[in-house]
């Protein structure tokens, strides 16, 4: 069974002009840069392919002039799904896809989109030829399903974010964890020195001196005396004492540190925050609908 698509034409529009606008929430990925995993520019984003009856965006126009993989020149169908974004850098990711399989695309005219060239560009990525029904070169409808097909699947194209255009509030919860850490406060440093004081002690000391006596006699030699009549020499050593200074050592005190632990409860006062949604409904009878409808 097959479903008629020879309006394909009519059905697939540029964004651009359309009277459609992206949906809020979602970003304008028109003039963002479309790169590989390795980070090589391939190309830039021209515009958007939506189809008018289920208003989703199927193609990304992609202008791969200026291209560093030697492809070239023109503008080329990217379906949705093989496609990421990184809003961070503002950047169009295509993971899968390689250089060879780029430049076999068709080139895109615009108003000529129709099931033969839609199945050409399902054949390039897929390398399947039994996508495409018999006479492909001249069929005018596509296979029941073919746009339910992996390539069209728009949740990794926006990742994260809501397909259908809802909008979502994270509900955050803080949570509290309480550690410790050693931190200095303070210390006693032992240094040593060598210190002089005066000292004063008395000692009595010894002298000695030799004195000459001569004692006027008038009396006979004795015997004894004129053995010692003759030439002599007799003398008699004089000594005095001196202070002899020697000094002991002593230990006299021990001083060391020695660390002390004292443990002690502290209660830590804080605060934690978490994300509070209030539902309100609102009164929408006084409000104007949209000029522009939106793309889901």
């Amino acid at each position: 069974m097959t479903t008629e698509h020879s309006n394909s034409a009519d059905r697939m529009q540029e964004l651009g002009g359309s009277g459609f606008e992206i949906a809020d929430g979602q970003p304008d990925i028109k003039g963002w840069d479309v790169k590989d995993t390795a980070g090589n520019q391939i190309g830039e984003v021209e515009e958007l392919i939506f189809d008018t009856q289920t208003r989703k965006v199927l193609y990304i126009i992609v202008d791969l002039d200026d291209n560093k993989l030697e492809l070239d020149g023109g503008e080329v169908l990217v379906p949705i799904g093989l496609a990421t974004l990184d809003e961070k850098e503002d950047e169009v990711v295509l993971a899968e896809l390689t250089a060879q399989k780029l430049g076999a695309l068709p080139r895109y005219e615009k108003g000529k989109i129709t099931p033969a060239t839609e199945s050409q560009i399902r054949i390039t990525f897929t390398g399947l030829a039994a996508a495409v029904a018999p006479g492909a070169a001249t069929y005018q409808s596509h296979p029941e399903g073919f746009y339910e097909h992996e390539h069209f699947n728009d949740d990794r194209f926006y990742g994260s974010r809501a397909t259908s255009g809802v909008e979502s509030i994270p509900v955050i919860e803080e949570d509290i964890s309480i550690s410790k850490k050693q931190v200095q406060t303070g210390g006693v440093r032992l240094t040593s020195r060598i210190v002089e004081r005066p000292v004063q002690e008395s000692i009595a000391l010894k002298t000695e001196t030799v004195h000459v006596d001569r004692m006027p006699v008038d009396r006979a030699v004795t015997s004894s005396e004129l053995d010692t009549f003759q030439e002599r020499t007799i003398e008699l050593t004089e000594h005095a004492e001196v202070p002899l200074v020697s000094k002991v050592a002593m230990v006299t005190e021990d001083v060391s540190l020695t660390k002390q632990v004292v443990e002690r409860d502290e209660v830590i006062n804080d605060t934690v925050r978490s994300t509070k949604v209030e539902v309100e409904n609102l009164d929408l009878k006084d409000q104007r609908l949209p000029d522009k409808e939106e793309l889901s």
